[in-house]
């Protein structure tokens, strides 16, 4: 199942949001359906934002199953350096 992140959010910088997007992607995981997230038209996410959406669903399902679910797409070289950056701060024990 692919989703666009602007469809659901307006911005990626707030707590707000962040939780927005983890509403609908936690419903979505119910069935463990592998999701394509597309960052196509949204700025870089802040920490705010990716701890009350990533952040809230990896403490939940855990990082492996989270990473086997959730699949960035369409991102830019910013947008994947911050993700890529905020997940190893859970691999080394702590959020970025």
């Amino acid at each position: 199942m692919k989703i666009l992140l602007t469809d659901i959010v307006s911005d990626t910088y707030s707590n707000a949001a962040g939780y927005s997007l983890y509403l609908v992607l936690k419903n979505k995981l119910k069935d463990g359906e592998v999701i394509q997230l597309s960052f196509l038209g949204a700025s870089p996410p802040s920490t705010s934002f990716l701890n009350s959406s990533f952040g809230s669903l990896i403490d939940e399902m855990g990082l492996d199953d989270f990473l086997s679910l959730v699949k960035p797409a369409e991102v830019t070289h910013t947008q994947a350096s911050m993700l890529k950056h905020y997940i190893q701060g859970f691999r080394s024990g702590a959020k970025a």
